[in-house]
């Protein structure tokens, strides 16, 4: 067995036994349909591309709001992890607004904004600042001193000890709040899908509505699987690589061990 193959397999083991105990719960319940007529459904959604369309449209959605919740929340992270005084006053009502359920804000956005792409959108960056904002406060507040006072030893300073010293040491905190804000505004989304209709163009929330009116729980559970495959290419193809990469460049990684 090669070293993708084993790299690989704990993940197709984990999936069979979900498959397996999915098959098990729908032969002791009789609501919940089985992997076959799920997976035929399935198949049936990739045949006539509403899985691909769901797919192509949520990752562009997503992307766009995700990009600008990133980058601002990294920005506004840097600024309140090196003011101290600040970061005591808002990190607070940080960690409360990342608390708080997103169902709150749909309403609200769609009255202030408008039922339109534009409310969602905002929900969904909205909903993931918290998160990448404490993620990278926290991540700039564990910089060891010692790095801080090597950096002013050798001239740094102000923007350019942020940007040498500071933001390299604090990167790998960085990536788990972005991490973190990924899946709050994934979850911002499908609650807003399910919410309020259509509003992105996904697909997710047609599909979700109309399983609802036809009490189609086959359909929803199609639908739940495309979603859940997104998640995970997500993770698989880009926070995972991302992170390991992180560690071979700090030695942390060990060649002769899968990871």
């Amino acid at each position: 067995m090669s070293r993708s193959e084993r790299g690989v397999a704990p993940t197709l083991v984990t999936g069979s036994v979900i498959l397996l105990g999915w098959l098990l719960t729908s032969l002791v319940t009789a609501r919940i349909p089985g992997p076959v007529p799920t997976l035929t459904l399935l198949g049936q959604m990739i045949a006539d591309g509403t899985a691909t369309t769901i797919l192509g449209r949520t990752a562009l959605f997503m992307g766009v709001c995700f990009g600008i919740a990133a980058v601002a929340g990294v920005a506004v992270g840097l600024f309140i992890g090196t003011r101290p005084a600040l970061d005591r006053g808002v990190s607070p009502y940080l960690a409360a607004l990342q608390a708080m359920p997103t169902s709150l804000w749909i309403p609200v956005a769609a009255i202030v904004i408008g039922a339109s792409v534009w409310s969602l959108g905002t929900v969904v960056a909205l909903g993931a600042m918290p998160a990448v904002i404490l993620g990278t406060r926290t991540a700039v507040k564990n910089v060891p001193p010692l790095l801080l006072r090597a950096g002013h030893t050798f001239g740094e300073s102000g923007v350019s000890l942020l940007r040498r010293v500071v933001l390299p040491a604090a990167l790998p905190g960085i990536l788990t709040g972005l991490e973190l804000g990924w899946s709050i505004a994934f979850r911002c989304l499908v609650a807003g899908e399910i919410f309020s209709g259509t509003l992105s163009g996904t697909g997710i929330g047609a599909v979700i509505s109309r399983s609802k009116t036809t009490h189609d729980i086959t359909e929803m559970l199609a639908t739940i699987i495309v979603v859940l495959v997104m998640s995970v290419l997500v993770d698989r193809l880009a926070f995972a690589r991302v992170q390991h990469r992180l560690r071979q460049t700090r030695g942390l990684v060990d060649s002769g061990l899968l990871h």
